[in-house]
């Protein structure tokens, strides 16, 4: 086999070997980071045709290089690697560019960890990685050493995929967008001076060679960590935006509220007249009705706090709606450091969450809600506790959310927990049996 191709090849057969194993080695990596994108349509076949399109250019590359084999042709030629493997990127998967870009970008420093560590460790074993691929001996290689080579390579990439994969998808703003395109053309120019320059001078003492692999390795870490950083801070004001949009709803949902409230005041206001007037032509039943029913719409909760008024009166309807016994004791004028729609979405969320899980309880003596809001200690104390049933998985130490789609829901308590550190507060939620406790302690002077 290895006659056929050099007969083929020629004297391009070692450069032939080299692009084209470096353009595959390069491509793999990337195709385990490119797991969260979307592949495009007949993917397989669009790996297959670009690749070997691919190994083409290599072979014309390799050419090249053999007849001018100078420092800058050589930079030339992993250069066009590069540029290759982005190509072959973009070809098989439709996603946006700058998430090609990133994964491209994590497979290239993937390749650059995994090809200089394994050469590492043949220089501390005392092997010379230019001679052998072998960690026991020189000489001959043997099949399972080709195996556990590759595998080790394999399992380099695997591991670090998993470990840095992309999880989610870029929020493509300005600034992320420039932060990406910075990224990849310092990886594509300083991942080719590594492979250009360090080949020729590694070889010059055995130090600098130690060094060259070492600062790969390291390079290559910082821009894994680069890209998930990235990513995290993407994911960040990608959360941030909903809850900002989910702000915007609370505030409309308040204004309505509140017009609704003022509303039924003036109406039960209206009725207790009516009632004076007609009370001797209906039943006492009847009057007992009306007037119970006036009396808890009329009930105006009064803490201080025109905004937690209308919060703490809008969820005492639906708790009663629901047939949740619903208690309160709460000092609204601690919560003057909060703006409206903070207050309405802070304690909204925390009755909210607490309705829907008293709502699957099936034993109506358990379905009651308790609220606390009070100083304690130089410092605003909010206590919510509640009964619940089933299981309770938590996700960094807060409650995650049960719905099917986790991407659009569960903002509910990154919403409390945002508001809580906005104010140098704390959120914490612990478990007693089958009993939920969520505690938010405020400094009194708290810092924004």
């Amino acid at each position: 086999m290895m006659d056929l191709i050099y007969s083929f090849l020629g004297p391009y057969t070692r450069e032939a070997f080299s692009l084209g194993l470096t353009f595959i080695n390069i491509q793999i990596p990337i195709f385990f980071f490119a797991r969260v994108l979307k592949k495009g349509r007949l993917f397989p076949l669009r790996i297959l045709l670009s690749m070997l399109a691919g190994l083409g250019i290599t072979l014309l590359l390799a050419v090249f290089k053999t007849t001018y084999d100078t420092l800058p042709v050589r930079v030339i030629c992993y250069l066009a690697i590069c540029g290759l493997n982005l190509a072959v990127t973009m070809v098989c998967f439709s996603d946006t560019v700058m998430n090609e870009l990133l994964v491209f970008c994590s497979g290239s420093a993937a390749y650059q960890v995994t090809g200089k560590l394994y050469p590492l460790i043949q220089n501390i074993l005392g092997f010379d990685d230019k001679i052998t691929i072998s960690l026991f001996h020189y000489g001959d290689i043997m099949d399972w050493e080709w195996l556990l080579y590759f595998s080790l390579q394999f399992g380099m990439y695997w591991l670090l995929s998993i470990v840095f994969r992309p999880k989610t998808k870029l929020v493509e703003d300005n600034t992320t967008k420039a932060k990406v395109i910075a990224l990849s053309i310092a990886v594509v120019l300083i991942v080719n001076v590594l492979i250009c320059i360090s080949r020729v001078y590694e070889a010059e003492s055995f130090a600098l060679n130690i060094v060259v692999k070492l600062f790969s390795i390291g390079f290559g870490f910082v821009v894994l960590l680069t890209c998930a950083g990235i990513l995290s801070q993407s994911e960040r004001q990608q959360q941030l935006a909903i809850m900002n949009q989910l702000w915007k709803q609370d505030m409309a949902q308040f204004e309505s509220v509140k017009a609704n409230m003022d509303v039924i005041n003036m109406k039960c206001h209206n009725l207790k007249h009516i009632i004076g007037k007609i009370e001797g032509k209906l039943t006492e039943e009847e009057v007992s009705s009306l007037q119970e029913a006036i009396q808890f719409y009329d009930a105006n909760i009064k803490t201080g706090n025109k905004v937690l008024d209308v919060v703490l009166c809008e969820k005492a309807m639906l708790c009663q709606k629901k047939g949740i016994r619903f208690f309160c004791m709460a000092d609204g004028e601690k919560l003057a450091f909060l703006t409206p729609v903070q207050t309405y979405t802070l304690f909204g969320n925390i009755i909210d969450n607490a309705v829907e899980a008293v709502s699957r309880l099936e034993d109506p003596d358990n379905m009651m809600i308790s609220l606390l809001c009070r100083e304690n200690g130089g410092y605003l104390e909010i206590e919510e506790s509640n009964y619940f049933d089933g299981p309770i998985l938590l996700e960094d130490n807060l409650p995650a959310t049960t719905k099917e789609d986790p991407s659009r829901h569960g903002f509910g308590i990154k919403s409390i927990k945002y508001i809580a550190e906005q104010y140098g507060g704390k959120l914490t939620v612990s478990i007693e049996d089958n009993m939920f406790f969520l505690r938010i302690r405020f400094p009194l002077s708290p810092a924004k």
